[in-house]
Parts: C-alpha cells; structure tokens; sequence
C-alpha cells in the first residue's frame, strides 16, 4: 500500500532557520570538511518541510555564516543569540505569508526574496506547488 502525506502533523512556523555545527575543537581541515558536509543539510532539516521543499525545487539552498540574528529571530523561543557559536543561515531570504491547515489539507504560501510568492499546497493524495 502507497504512503499518504500527512498535513496534519506538518509543522509550520514564521520563525528563520539557523544551524550551528559541532563545537569542539578540530583542526583547521576537520572543521572545514564538518562546515561543508553539514551545514546546508543541517540547516534544511532545521526548517519547516514546506519550505525545505520549495528550496530545494527553486535550487535557494546557498548558505552564509550568520553573525547576528535574522530578522523574525525570536530568542524566546530559539534561545538567546550567542555571537561566539558559528551559526549559519540561508543566502536568500524565504518568509512565511500566510497558511491555512484543516484535516488532511495544507496550504502555505511564501514570499521568496526577488522571486514573488510561491504556494505549497499538501493533501494526502498530491503535493501542489506554484507560484502566485
């Protein structure tokens, strides 16, 4: 029997995406190489599947070091920024618009930094995305 995709249990936030790698101390070239296998998947695990999805149809996974909090940063529910942890975020700036959830139904809207706004809509049976 097929799988179903469940929008019920998708989770959804405007909060920004950031990651931060191992913290021990490495030599120059393990951190490198830790920075460059992680830091991109890390980062897209990080955030809400609708929008790890929409990045990575749009080819929007590029990264950079973040050294102070993005805009929509909420300590409250993401911790206190600490400027001495290496902390990364997307290049190009994906904001939550607006969303609608009801049982077996998701629908989430985007707006892209330069590219408008992109609509991921999720049922059980399909997975629509377009832009708006």
């Amino acid at each position: 029997m097929p799988s179903i995709i469940d929008p019920e249990t998708m989770y959804v936030d405007d909060l920004p995406g950031i990651w931060s790698p191992v913290q021990w101390a490495q030599t120059p070239e393990e951190k490198q190489q830790e920075e460059e296998e992680q830091a991109t998947a890390s980062l897209l695990w990080a955030i809400d599947a609708p929008e790890a999805i929409l990045r990575l149809l749009l080819s929007e996974t590029a990264i950079e070091r973040a050294y102070g909090p993005p805009p929509g940063y909420d300590p409250e529910q993401q911790g206190e920024w600490d400027d001495s942890l290496l902390t990364y975020q997307f290049k190009r700036r994906v904001e939550l618009h607006h969303m609608e959830r009801d049982r077996n139904y998701l629908y989430v809207e985007y707006k892209v930094e330069d590219l408008g706004y992109w609509a991921v809509e999720i049922t059980p049976e399909k997975v629509c995305i377009e832009r708006v």
